[in-house]
């Protein structure tokens, strides 16, 4: 092994270790063990796979550079700061309904740290409503998040659910979006001067050729080692440094939490409790919000699933879950690192903002989905 591969290793390494979500579901992990044996079959080894091939997938979009590009044309576009915003918030909306929302915050929220500092407009408010937009976006498709990947698979659902299941929340979640952008002055701006993205249209037509290989395989249309294979493929093709920017971290994390309900769930008191909550349809929605605020959505999907009988409530709760508190979802703690990361004068107020917005979203679309389980 060549010195630079041994520190892109090391590197890989140091961001899992530093991941504290991981280090938390390892935790759990290795705890549940004293209740039972883990089994090679409580890994749902096709959803681990698929979230593999899409977070390389995923990786690829961002090493070359797509939404940024994309999101600096629109930007020109702009000749206010409310419209401004605006674009980008809905620009990260529907991005995370094909590359996730961890990719829509990742790649238009330096963007718009980079514009709001130059035009003199505060970041808070921008910032968190790009990242509600993202969570809400990606609950459209299966692959806007890893809770539908496994939604997914586990109840072996098609697109065309999905789009059912979450289009009464996503009309309420852009008239609300809309509302908050209302908040943003109406100023006039000029010559608002953005770093230049070249696009290399030739990786987009190979990363758009693996997409459509790889969704097949979600789909199952095709095989998953074709799907893996693809994805292993693409990056070697684009760049082999992009496997060192692969999200390791999350994989590995539903693999501990896989290994975590399989063996509590084991357990006799554990499998009645989770049992009577699945019970019911409105059981299932209350606790895929409360238990997503506790320990994020992610993994309160693999811990709920398993009990349950009712897909669209647990898809309402997992999904709007990911509002509220800052763990509520990865995204949310993501976004939070990119402002305090890249903003030149970090705030005190993004907290006490970021909470008043998403409880609201929270209580608002918490509500509309009350209403949508009982009506369904």
């Amino acid at each position: 092994m060549k010195m630079g591969e041994e520190v892109s290793m090391v590197g890989v390494l140091q961001k899992i270790g530093k991941d504290k979500m991981f280090l938390i579901s390892a935790g759990v992990a290795a705890l549940s063990m004293f209740v039972s044996r883990p089994r090679l079959a409580d890994v749902d080894w096709k959803t681990i796979i698929s979230l593999a091939s899409l977070l390389a997938l995923i990786a690829v979009y961002e090493h070359i550079e797509v939404l940024s590009y994309g999101a600096s044309l629109l930007v020109k576009l702009a000749d206010n700061k409310r419209f401004l915003v605006q674009i980008i918030v809905c620009t990260s909306f529907f991005a995370a309904m094909i590359l996730t929302n961890d990719a829509a915050i990742i790649a238009l929220t330096p963007i718009l740290i980079i514009v709001t500092q130059r035009i003199k407009l505060p970041i808070v408010l921008p910032v968190v409503l790009v990242n509600v937009a993202a969570n809400l976006g990606s609950m459209v498709t299966p692959f806007g998040n890893p809770q539908n990947l496994y939604l997914l698979n586990r109840f072996a659902l098609n697109f065309n659910d999905f789009i059912r299941m979450a289009l009464p929340v996503s009309i309420a979640s852009l008239l609300l979006l809309w509302l908050f952008t209302l908040k943003i002055p109406h100023e006039r701006i000029t010559n608002v001067k953005l770093p230049k993205f070249k696009l290399d249209w030739s990786k987009l037509v190979l990363a758009l050729i693996a997409t459509f290989v790889i969704l097949a395989g979600i789909f199952s249309f095709l095989p998953m080692p074709v799907m893996l294979a693809t994805a292993v493929i693409i990056v070697v093709l684009v760049d082999p440094k992009i496997f060192g920017k692969i999200d390791y971290a999350l994989l590995l994390t539903f693999l501990m939490f896989f290994i975590a309900v399989g063996d509590v769930g084991r357990a006799p008191i554990v499998h009645n409790f989770m049992n009577m909550l699945g019970s019911t349809s409105f059981g299932t929605y209350l606790s895929g919000l409360a238990v997503s605020q506790v320990i994020s959505n992610v993994p309160a999907v693999i811990i709920l699933a398993p009990y349950t009988k009712y897909v669209y409530p647990l898809f309402l709760g997992v999904n709007i879950g990911g509002l509220g508190t800052l763990i509520a979802s990865l995204a949310n703690l993501l976004a939070y690192k990119q402002y305090y990361e890249r903003a030149e004068s970090p705030s005190g107020a993004y907290f006490k903002i970021f909470l008043q917005i998403n409880i609201l979203f929270l209580l608002i679309l918490g509500v509309v989905g009350f209403f949508l389980v009982f009506f369904q």
